[in-house]
């Protein structure tokens, strides 16, 4: 098996430093993480030019917009080709090859409803080897982060970064338009790229990116995020694991799992089983543990289902091989038509 190259303590340090601060200087990341800012400027500039660690962002997120968990089955030979298909359309946020009763799973978003709708009745059963979708309307995403750099980051060192809103992913009420959304493809390839650099990029001033970068984070319809490739972190168990919580316990519920060390995604879903979360283990033997303390949370939190992931496929705006090395960066513009 290849060894993975490994980022180091200052490495992670800076990652996680973007996680929380994805657009911050470098001068407030220096401090931050204890060095001066040419160093963790070039340090950063070598893990995204090895496609180790980037900066992306999500589609713009707007009350029009629907999402939804996917479960798809294959065809046992036709999996990871299904799983490459799918990286490819931009409603993909998440794809990845998984253990249990199907296949891939797949975290999803669309324009609109009908658009969702057609997704998952159309699209993707005609991709070769597709044999069943199913799906559960997501309701809402207040958590999804990276999980290789959690805590590596001295907790008095994070108020020296500007203040992000990191809560709960609300769609946006805003007017949204085709130089918004030229923005954000461009954000979506470097979401560290300079005023100057996106100016150029969409044809507009400076002063008119700066404008519409305020109204979109604003807004709530732009968020930036840090993430980091598969192949950059050591051996982890990576799992879903499909939550029934009682209605009137979801809300105090989320933020205790939240805080749970290894959590590294947390949404709820319309039907029985309300909450999706994935979890970032150290080994599959952690799992145990894990749900012990789900348990402790709260006694009547079920689990009705565990899918361990195999591969990643598709996370943020990146594609991955089957060791887990980039291989492309693909679209989030959720209003392409798709083949």
């Amino acid at each position: 098996m290849q060894e993975k190259p490994l980022l180091d303590e200052t490495d992670l340090a800076i990652f996680h430093a973007l996680e929380l601060a994805p657009r911050a200087s470098w001068t407030a990341v220096g401090e931050a993480v204890g060095v001066d800012p040419v160093t963790a400027a070039r340090r950063w500039d070598a893990m995204r030019e090895a496609d180790l660690a980037w900066v992306t962002c999500y589609p713009l997120l707007t009350r029009e917009m629907a999402a939804a968990f996917l479960q798809i089955q294959c065809k046992a030979t036709c999996v990871r080709a299904v799983a490459a298909i799918v990286a490819e359309l931009p409603n993909a946020m998440t794809v990845e090859i998984v253990s249990g009763s199907s296949d891939i799973f797949m975290v999803a978003c669309a324009k609109s409803q009908q658009d969702l709708s057609e997704l998952i009745l159309e699209s993707l059963p005609r991709v070769p080897g597709v044999e069943k979708v199913v799906s559960q309307p997501t309701v809402a995403t207040h958590v999804d982060r990276g999980f290789a750099a959690a805590g590596s980051l001295e907790p008095g060192s994070r108020s020296r970064l500007p203040a992000e809103n990191r809560g709960t992913l609300i769609p946006s009420t805003g007017q949204i338009d085709d130089a918004d959304w030229a923005l954000c493809a461009e954000l979506s390839r470097d979401g560290r790229s300079s005023i100057a650099a996106l100016a150029r990029a969409i044809s507009a001033s400076e002063s008119s990116v700066k404008r519409r970068l305020s109204k979109l984070t604003s807004a709530g319809a732009l968020h930036v995020r840090a993430a980091l490739a598969p192949t950059a972190v050591p051996l982890t168990a990576i799992v879903w694991l499909s939550l029934r919580v009682p209605a009137g316990d979801v809300g105090e519920a989320v933020p205790l799992i939240v805080r749970l060390a290894g959590t590294t995604y947390v949404g709820l879903a319309a039907g029985p089983t309300n909450m999706q979360i994935r979890i970032a283990l150290p080994h599959l033997a952690a799992l145990e543990a894990f749900e012990a303390k789900l348990h402790q949370i709260n006694p009547r939190i079920h689990i009705d289902g565990r899918m361990v992931v195999l591969e990643i496929v598709r996370y943020a705006s990146r594609t991955f091989d089957t060791n887990g090395r980039v291989t492309g960066t693909a679209s989030n513009d959720i209003r392409a038509p798709r083949p």
